[in-house]
């Protein structure tokens, strides 16, 4: 009984000592790194010994977790994180290793529906169409993912789009894997089907920092009505060669153009410039991302040709990042109007860090800013016109956003 009392208290002192250098590395790294040297007005020492006072009664890594977690929402900014260890993102967003199904996800209403699926693509050979709600996937319920995702310390205003990028994930990973689906029809009918994903053909973009190669897709086209549409899926440099020669080509007397942002989840914050340059007669900041030492502005320069007309641009809850800066900035500046879902609100440049428990604590380095000067961090791009999106007119091939859109451009002043 005295060797497991030693032992006992071994570990007890242990875990103390993993207790105390999880939380001062937490509280120290917020002090050093929190893109705000005022932090907001509070006093973070003061705020350091609050909680520090409240470590004892701390009696799991779990309770330590929630401490911290409540010492860092003290700053009231959503883009703050403790990731637990416990938590491995692999088992809810797969990594791409070259699969495809052919299919996209929105979101109408609380459900998730899929649409602009290809009709040569995996998931259209299975029997998935466009407008069918999506219960299960490999077993595992929607509201399940939900929970699991809701465990990881996100920020709530980053859920939405965080559940629908897992579950696209399991339809985008390698070629022959399979993965079994439950979804519901517009009409009420409950279908299974396995869809066998097949190698991926289209483009690439390079690796860019711990990005690896993930899939590049881009539409440019003129439609019957005569408005242009450009539609791409990532703010990479790969893409603009063909946005440039879609602008040049785009007549000058084209009635509009669209820009559909749905599912583009960002990149390279510096593009939205050079994309507004296009339509811009001169020159004009989107915004600012305010550091704790210094700015950086996302700046459009008016290029040789730019396009005049009137510009939709169409966004949801998946737009985030680079797509948000450039929709609500071209939205203040009274450049285009906005058609959709309100997007999150996730347009932070962050960190991680590792702390001594094997967590990760993902810290803020700056603060986005319109050129109205409004805060985008969870308020997100609000659209001009929003749009209820319908698994009816989806799978009627409906599409009641860009409908929005055209009707708008074609208006007569």
């Amino acid at each position: 009984m005295q060797v497991l009392a030693l032992a006992l208290g071994s570990e007890d002192r242990d875990f103390e000592d993993l207790r105390e250098r999880t939380f001062e590395a937490a509280w120290s790294q917020v002090g050093a790194s929190y893109y705000d040297a005022s932090f907001g007005g509070l006093d973070w020492d003061a705020v350091g010994e609050r909680y520090r006072a409240k470590l004892p009664q701390a009696a799991s890594m779990d309770e330590v977790r929630a401490l911290i977690s409540e010492m860092i929402y003290q700053l009231g900014d959503s883009h703050l994180a403790l990731i637990s260890s416990d938590y491995d993102p692999q088992e809810l967003i797969k990594p791409w290793a070259g699969g495809a199904a052919g299919v996209d996800a929105c979101y109408a209403g609380s459900r998730i529906v899929f649409y602009r699926l290809d009709p040569e693509g995996a998931a259209y050979r299975a029997g998935l169409r466009d407008g069918d709600v999506l219960l299960e996937i490999d077993g595992i319920k929607v509201k399940a993912f939900k929970r699991s995702l809701e465990k990881t310390g996100q920020p709530k205003h980053v859920l939405n789009y965080s559940l629908i990028t897992a579950l696209l994930s399991r339809l985008r990973t390698e070629a022959g894997d399979k993965v079994d689906l439950l979804v519901r029809s517009p009409d009420g009918k409950k279908r299974s089907l396995t869809v066998v994903q097949e190698r991926y053909q289209g483009r690439e973009t390079e690796p860019l920092g711990r990005l690896g190669r993930m899939p590049l897709a881009l539409e440019a086209s003129i439609l019957e009505n005569g408005a242009g549409f450009l539609r791409f899926n990532l703010w990479f440099p790969a893409v603009m060669p063909e946005v440039r020669a879609f602008m040049a080509e785009l007549p000058a007397d084209a009635p509009g153009l669209v820009i559909d942002l749905r599912g583009n989840p960002g990149g390279m914050m510096v593009m939205a410039g050079g994309l507004a340059g296009l339509l811009l007669e001169e020159q004009a900041t989107l915004g600012r991302t305010t550091l704790r030492s210094g700015h950086m502005n996302v700046v459009g320069f008016p290029q040789r040709r730019t396009f005049h007309g009137k510009v939709a641009i169409l966004v949801d809850e998946t737009s985030v990042s680079t797509s948000e800066v450039f929709a609500i900035g071209m939205q203040e500046l009274g450049r285009a109007r906005v058609f959709g879902q309100p997007t999150p609100g996730a347009a932070l440049p962050s960190v991680f860090f590792a702390l001594p428990n094997g967590d990760s604590l993902q810290i803020a380095l700056g603060d986005f800013k319109t050129p109205q000067g409004v805060s985008l961090e969870a308020r997100g791009v609000i659209p001009d016109e929003i749009v209820t999106i319908s698994p009816v007119d989806l799978s009627s091939g409906k599409d009641s956003v860009l409908i929005a859109a055209l009707n708008w451009i074609h208006q007569t002043n």
